[in-house]
């Protein structure tokens, strides 16, 4: 793991322990499974993502095995399991955004970044998620969310391109033409 190479040696998981034992205390083997997400959730509260010794910690916790918990972590969106970019950037797909053309904004992702669905660039500045739901901002098609409170509007392969840009370089995206809030 590119983290581990880099001296990081994981978060605090004390807090993480110390919720665990008051608040998730399965009585079953059965109670334990509709935990696990819970405790995730909590990690990902804590954290901003969950890492592998958060997971790990999870299971041992509830009696469950690590697989267990990964394959809850994978099979829900919400659910970081790296972590995440100094911003977050959630880019519409659906029905009104692929028509007005996210599609190209997503091709672009795909060919360029290496992007498919979700992940984060290299310099960790963006985490992006291709969101095949509806933002409820048709209006503003193809629309982005950035830091969960900022619509971008009206995105253009090259405006995205610029915003990416902008991003990497710690500017701020209302500077990308189209920003409302």
């Amino acid at each position: 793991m590119e983290l581990i190479e880099h001296g990081w040696t994981g978060p605090d998981l004390e807090p993480l322990r110390r919720i665990l034992e008051e608040r998730y205390r399965p009585r079953d083997y059965r109670e334990a499974q509709e935990l696990i997400v819970g405790a995730c959730q909590e990690a990902q509260r804590l954290y901003g993502w969950v890492p592998p010794s958060a997971a790990q910690l999870i299971a041992d916790h509830l009696g469950v095995t690590a697989n267990r918990v990964y394959g809850l972590l994978t099979f829900y969106a919400d659910f970081q399991t790296e972590p995440p970019g100094r911003h977050f950037l959630w880019l519409c797909h659906g029905a009104a955004c692929h028509v007005a053309g996210a599609g190209k904004i997503v091709e672009y992702l795909q060919r360029e970044r290496g992007i498919v669905g979700r992940g984060t660039l290299p310099d960790r500045s963006v985490t992006i998620h291709v969101f095949n739901g509806c933002l409820g901002v048709c209006d503003l098609a193809p629309a982005a969310q950035l830091d969960h409170h900022e619509y971008l509007a009206h995105l253009t392969q090259e405006r995205f391109e610029h915003l990416l840009h902008d991003l990497q370089n710690d500017g701020a995206a209302g500077g990308a033409d189209g920003a409302v809030d």
